[in-house]
């Protein structure tokens, strides 16, 4: 099993393409399909399933991916022990976050990491899915770090590091009765008409929960994936929302209400998949996240 090999591995397994892949090692298709085929035969498994629409991992090709990517973290630190640091970080990293993420600067973070580390290829996905898929895609190692939003304070595959923790509460437009309100029991707001996000992301998933624990059941009448849009619904007056304070809601003509009970908290962390060691890419950009995270309760 050699070096290139690998390389040429990882790359389909990140890509699910072969062209993509090719690209992405500097190499032609043929090359990489004919390596891919040598190391299938030499380890006596397939490790793609291929069809004329799509690639996807084989289970022995998902087993052996965390295993090839230490493997060349190994020997990127072997060569950087003998002197070769001075040629910076190389390979790939690819990073996912949340649509409308505020608490953390995502360009200058981006920009800050890219201007250290020109020879990282730094991709940047936001997953239709939300939190959920980001997390999904973790586990496959479709992705090597991400920003999410999580309820609970461990995650099954998955190590977690809290950015920030967030309260939400009632948001109602200005003319809505509840606006003069000090607290509202959750059990009040049984008629009304909500705003959230789709299932599968963070706040939703919270609000669904709390709510179901009390009994009750809501009726989502509009679903945005984007939550800093939020309160320009709540002010058009189409729904309430249970959401953490956001800064958008400056100027905008909504008031926030306090909910008793509380609602949960939940809580936006970087996640990368604990099953693989981080490497050294990954090491440099998590360094960085906290030079470019908001000191704030706002969203």
């Amino acid at each position: 099993m050699e070096q290139r090999q690998l390389e040429f591995f990882v790359a389909v397994a990140e890509e699910l393409n072969f062209t993509r892949a090719a690209k992405r090692t500097h190499a032609v298709q043929s090359t990489v399909s004919a390596s891919i085929r040598a190391l299938e035969r030499d380890l006596g498994t397939p490790l793609f399933d291929r069809s004329t629409t799509r690639v996807t991992l084989t289970d022995a090709g998902r087993a052996l991916l965390p295993e090839a990517k230490n493997a060349l973290e190994s020997l990127d630190l072997a060569r950087a022990a003998v002197g070769s640091a001075g040629l910076g970080l190389r390979g790939s990293l690819r990073v996912g976050t949340l649509s409308g993420l505020t608490a953390v600067d995502l360009p200058g973070l981006v920009g800050d990491f890219r201007e250290r580390h020109p020879g990282v290829r730094l991709t940047m996905t936001v997953a239709a899915e939300g939190s959920s898929g980001l997390l999904e895609k973790l586990r496959s190692h479709q992705l090597d770090v991400a920003f999410v939003g999580v309820d609970t304070a461990a995650v099954d595959g998955i190590d977690l590091t809290p950015l920030a923790t967030f309260q939400p509460r009632l948001l109602v437009s200005e003319n809505h009765p509840l606006a003069g309100a000090a607290t509202v029991d959750p059990g009040a707001l049984a008629d009304e008409q909500f705003i959230d996000l789709p299932a599968g992301y963070c706040n939703r998933v919270r609000s669904d929960n709390d709510f179901r624990r009390a009994g009750l059941t809501r009726s989502i009448v509009v679903e945005v994936t984007d939550l800093t849009t939020v309160p320009s619904y709540v002010a058009a007056g189409l729904g309430v929302a249970v959401v953490p304070p956001l800064r958008a809601e400056a100027g905008a003509r909504v008031v926030p209400v306090d909910l008793d009970p509380p609602a949960t908290p939940w809580t936006l962390a970087v996640a990368r998949p604990a099953a693989i060691p981080p490497s050294r890419a990954v090491r440099a950009f998590l360094d960085l996240i906290p030079a470019h995270t908001a000191t704030t309760s706002e969203y």
